[in-house]
């Protein structure tokens, strides 16, 4: 998708009349995928788990300038012993049906939700809780199976806090579609690709506190037409903007266009444990092994990523603790030692195999191509992110190019341990792997979690169940008027945004 001439004709439309989101205080936000719902446990979709940001609250929260916790839902916590933490509550506030906020709700929330039978996505979120107990109405303790020590993370990070009566009452499948919180804002509608939140009038006092008063978000799938559509006035705010474009956008008068770092990574699972049928090749370790020599990361950093992009050598975030780079085996960029190992795997004449992608066509393309060089016929589709996480977690493609953002948190156990967990995530089935993993997620000792997940990660990088491919630079384009500022954590915070 290329714009040039386009645009300047865009940009003359983008110099009519403003629309009408400073003069209402209204927002407009462009997204390319349908919302899933607004349960954020069993939505893990980027703009899924932004909206739940929105309307739910957590207990507490890493601020993203800081990066250090602090009072949401609760007001104090403290670590009881190695498995307990223990949380006092806010007082005072009320869920946007009304009902007050108290122990209970957070028991019945996280209680269910750990639960595996009730069907969270991410189960790394929340399979470490053992108990959620109510000490008075107003203080509750979390309870892990083993010691935890990324417990804060996902407690700030991934866990918002329903009201647990109101959730009985209309279950689960309700719920997602009619949901009620705590957060600054609240669900007004629903409908036709469009969802409408206003502000939240009885929000506490809170740095979640928000200033725009409406948010308007509209589905607009297709790339070229979002991007029109914010340089013409129909929306004010859009991601997932390709990197080719982002420079073009802000050159328009009254737009701007950044890349933004993020702490997501981007890989390519494959499909090692066999999961798509009898046959597939993927299960031998030298075609994975080919796999990774035959596709020239560097290139497509340099050429299709843009920002600030890096090639990774590592299935996790750099920065996230316990992602040890120098434990990974690293593979060069070598087609000639793709095809020998093929040959010595048996497949001198190559092989066909499925692959799914999301988000960027021109990098799953790329991919695609540098398989082909070496006589591995990839059969490429384009999914919605949904589907291709889907078609992943239910063991229907070989090859996945997808990418993961660890709900922003700072912790390998939120990569390693979503994808190394034996879960529907987990298309290795390592068991020596998902060892080493659990044993790192059940301890206090930095050391020897640590020691674990570089061990875990050698065998991973070894045994090449993936490609660790690049970091994800994010592309934002949005009304130059509007006050808002990407964060590294991949999570545009539209509450702390003002004309």
């Amino acid at each position: 998708m290329k714009f040039h001439a386009s645009l300047a004709l865009a940009a003359l439309v983008a110099a009519s009349p403003a629309m009408a989101g400073p003069d209402d205080n209204s927002l407009t936000i462009g997204l390319g995928e349908e919302l899933p719902g607004f349960d954020g446990y069993t939505s893990t979709s980027r703009d899924g788990v932004v909206m739940t940001r929105h309307l739910f609250d957590t207990l507490i929260w890493r601020n993203p300038e800081t990066f250090e916790y602090e009072p949401l839902l609760a007001t104090e916590w403290s670590r009881i012993d190695d498995r307990t933490y223990e949380f006092k509550l806010r007082e005072g506030v009320t869920f946007t049906d009304g009902s007050p906020f108290a122990a209970d709700d957070v028991v019945g929330t996280l209680t269910y939700w750990s639960n595996p039978e009730n069907g969270a996505r991410s189960q790394s979120s929340v399979s470490w809780i053992e108990t959620v107990e109510a000490v008075d109405d107003m203080t509750v303790r979390i309870v892990s199976k083993e010691p935890f020590p990324a417990a804060l993370e996902f407690v700030a990070g991934s866990l918002p806090i329903y009201p647990w009566d109101y959730f009985e009452e209309v279950g689960a499948e309700t719920f997602n579609r009619e949901p009620v919180g705590s957060g600054p804002y609240k669900l007004e509608t629903a409908q036709g690709g469009t969802t409408t939140l206003s502000i939240n009038e009885t929000y506490y006092d809170s740095p979640k506190a928000a200033s725009i008063e409406t948010l308007m978000i509209r589905t607009i799938p297709d790339d070229a037409t979002r991007i029109a559509e914010l340089l013409g006035g129909g929306i004010d705010w859009t991601w997932n903007v390709p990197a080719d474009q982002v420079a073009q956008i802000d050159s328009v008068p009254g737009r701007t266009g950044v890349l933004g770092s993020t702490m997501r990574i981007a890989f390519i699972g494959l499909d090692a444990a066999g999961r798509t049928g009898e046959g597939n090749p993927l299960t031998d370790v030298k075609v994975r092994q080919a796999i990774n020599h035959a596709i020239d990361k560097a290139a497509i950093v340099a050429n299709l990523v843009g920002g600030d992009g890096e090639v990774i050598d590592v299935p996790c975030y750099p920065m996230q603790f316990g992602c040890d780079v120098d434990a990974a085996v690293t593979y060069d960029y070598d087609p000639e030692k793709a095809k020998a190992l093929l040959a010595e795997a048996g497949f001198a004449d190559g092989l066909t195999v499925s692959m799914t992608s999301y988000r960027d066509r021109a990098r799953a393309e790329a991919v695609q191509a540098y398989l082909a060089a070496v006589g591995i016929t990839a059969n490429l589709e384009m999914l919605q992110a949904r589907a291709s996480f889907s078609g992943w977690r239910e063991g229907q493609t070989e090859v996945w190019y997808g990418d993961w953002g660890s709900f922003s948190i700072a912790d390998a156990q939120a990569s390693l341990g979503n994808f190394f967990d034996g879960s529907s995530n987990d298309g290795f089935r390592d068991e020596e792997v998902m060892a080493l993993v659990a044993e790192a997620a059940g301890t206090v000792d930095e050391e020897v979690r640590k020691a674990n997940y570089a061990e875990a990660i050698k065998l991973i990088t070894e045994r090449a169940y993936m490609v660790p491919m690049h970091t994800v630079v994010m592309g934002y384009a949005y009304d130059s008027a509007l006050n808002f500022t990407p964060n590294v954590d991949e999570i545009p915070r539209f509450f702390t945004a003002s004309w």
